[in-house]
């Protein structure tokens, strides 16, 4: 009996992958795909390696094939929604799980996926009731709790005292569930005015999560050194000549988390030319395939054969993986700033923007905020001042390289004048005049960050001075950062 056609191509595909050979990879379960090779559970491990690519067509196929192969049972169409859920395919995640048994993934599990998607859906009164079913059914569990709290004010609610007497049930719970619980905690003391408690429950939270995520101040620094040496000459300038794709199609929204890029997101997003927008964390995938982000990676990459026009193709295609090929996209990944040397580069005619908001501010933001991917420097004050400073550093080298071409916005000068700001940020990407952009709260669409809920109200001042009440704790940021 002789070899499965099928089985050669399992070898094909290990060794693209070993290579990071992404066409190679991407050819290879093309080839499984359209032979459906009967490889069961691992067309599961297929449809994820896709996704982390960004190849979200070749994603879903394979997730497709993976739960044929079970049989279409629950816990197969479970993991569909998962992948639907990462993909930004929130209503297509939500009546999937609303079509299976109550126990899959289980009771407090399925409430807990319907209230996030419907809050990331702005249904957020339906999205409270699942989540009040979900700690109903797991009581204390952190996830649940976080994204709750998060969602309502907790000052006079019946919620925050179950929250408080869920505290010693929270605590049998694993380390990063746990840190959740002390982030929904602090929120409470928050809510309550209680700036003490408030503050030592983040501390707690962070803590935890810290041991979980350790932070490389030398590998951040060194990431941050790469971006900004190897285009002192004149390579931005020479390549982008050389593109010959429609490069504008992106609009680029960077600065520190929480400074305020959801909000400029929110008002371009309203315009009836641009589609949507989201962190789309697909910049690192050309640094991938330039060998890094520093313009000596870029060189060596062009002296070896490659092209700008080859870069640029590999974001435009990610792009339209992701959103589709019709309308402008925001991509407001905070990280831009380690790879904006290849976008000013690849990207020619992509409007750039960095958002700056008071540091302190910043600072008491980011501290307080549980980042579901694990952002390592926001977990201690100090740790916060050295990533702070090296974006600093960052942004004065691109404003000395960019010039024009990169626009700065003050947050306290948006939310003072959001009118002539909106104006500012049209003109900047080109944009039309529009009535719906003055009123960015009414847009309803997806929204997956901690600033959901913020930028469904109108545009308001309440996010200055926030670090008031917790100026002395944030003393060892003040003093690190001044240094």
């Amino acid at each position: 009996m002789g070899v499965p056609t099928w089985m050669p191509l399992i070898e094909e595909l290990k060794r693209a992958v070993a290579v990071r050979d992404r066409a190679a990879t991407n050819a290879a379960v093309v080839k499984l795909l359209d032979c459906h090779a009967p490889v069961g559970e691992h067309w599961r491990s297929f449809a994820e390696l896709m996704r982390i690519s960004g190849e979200h067509t070749l994603a879903h196929r394979a997730m497709d094939e993976f739960v044929a192969a079970a049989g279409h049972s629950p816990q197969a169409k479970y993991s569909k929604a998962v992948l639907l859920t990462q993909s930004g395919k929130m209503r297509e995640a939500y009546e999937l799980v609303n079509t299976l048994p109550p126990n899959v993934p289980d009771r407090a599990g399925r409430q807990y996926v319907l209230g996030n998607t419907a809050i990331t859906m702005g249904m957020i009164d339906e999205g409270i009731n699942h989540l009040k079913k979900a700690v109903k059914h797991r009581p204390g569990w952190g996830p649940a709790w976080l994204t709750l709290a998060s969602s309502v004010n907790l000052a006079n609610n019946p919620l925050g005292k179950r929250l408080l007497l869920d505290k010693m049930t929270a605590e049998k719970q694993g380390p990063n569930d746990l840190a959740r619980y002390y982030y929904a905690l602090g929120k409470l003391y928050v809510d309550r005015g209680e700036s003490a408690a408030a503050f030592s429950a983040y501390a707690r939270g962070a803590k935890l999560l810290r041991k979980e995520v350790p932070y490389s101040k030398s590998g951040n620094q060194k990431n941050a050194q790469a971006a900004m040496s190897g285009f002192d000459n004149d390579l931005l300038e020479s390549q982008g000549k050389l593109s010959n794709a429609n490069t504008s199609r992106p609009i680029f929204v960077t600065g520190l988390p929480r400074s305020g890029t959801t909000l400029v997101e929110q008002i371009l997003a309203s315009h009836s030319q641009v589609a949507n927008g989201a962190e789309l964390n697909i910049a690192q995938h050309v640094a991938v395939l330039t060998g890094g982000n520093s313009g000596h990676d870029l060189q060596a990459y062009l002296d070896k054969g490659g092209s700008i026009n080859e870069v640029a193709n590999l974001y435009l295609h990610l792009l339209t993986e992701k959103f589709g090929s019709q309308g402008r996209i925001v991509d407001k990944t905070i990280d831009v700033s380690r790879y904006m040397g290849l976008i000013a580069a690849a990207l020619p005619d992509a409007p750039l923007i960095w958002m700056r908001r008071d540091p302190i501010d910043s600072a008491w933001s980011c501290f307080r905020t549980f980042f579901i991917h694990g952002v390592g420097w926001s977990y201690n004050l100090e740790d916060i001042a050295h990533h702070f400073l090296l974006e600093d550093a960052l942004l004065a080298y691109w404003k000395d390289r960019l010039g024009k071409r990169l626009l700065v916005v003050p947050y306290n000068e948006l939310v003072e004048s959001p009118k002539e700001w909106t104006r500012i940020l049209l003109a900047h990407c080109g944009l039309e005049d529009e009535a719906g952009v003055y009123e960015p709260h009414k847009t309803k669409r997806v929204v997956m960050t901690a600033s959901a809920l913020q930028v469904r109200k109108p545009i308001n001042k309440d996010g200055l001075n926030v670090s008031i009440p917790y100026i002395n704790e944030l003393q060892p940021f003040i003093d690190a950062y001044s240094r």
